[in-house]
């Protein structure tokens, strides 16, 4: 029973040790780079780079344009599991993923 003086403990989330943010990004890098590699039919075409900021880090997927459609599924399923991958992935170690995908404009 809940008395009128009762305490709550209320316990804080332990914070993240960001030990070796390099590190992680790279693997970050490597699990995209299987991710992407896995879904085409051309996975030799496929490369992934990065840049960071201070917490952001954005990868980069170049492919050939044959890759593309591939990559982004049905409406843009394959490409939305794969973001969602990455952002819980590197989210555990206090890094903001954004995976960007190239743009190809349709000549007519």
């Amino acid at each position: 029973m809940s008395g009128p003086n009762e305490l709550k403990v209320i316990r804080k989330r332990p914070e993240i040790k960001n030990i070796d943010s390099e590190k992680d990004r790279e693997e970050g890098r490597q699990l995209l780079d299987r991710l992407i590699r896995g879904l085409v039919d051309y996975p030799e075409s496929v490369n992934v780079s990065y840049s960071m900021g201070d917490k952001t880090t954005v990868y980069k997927v170049e492919c050939d344009q044959r890759c593309l459609g591939q990559i982004i599924g049905a409406k843009g399923k394959n490409i939305t599991g794969v973001r969602a991958v990455m952002a819980a992935t590197l989210a555990r170690k206090g890094i903001r993923a954004v995976v960007e995908i190239p743009y190809y404009c349709i000549e007519s």
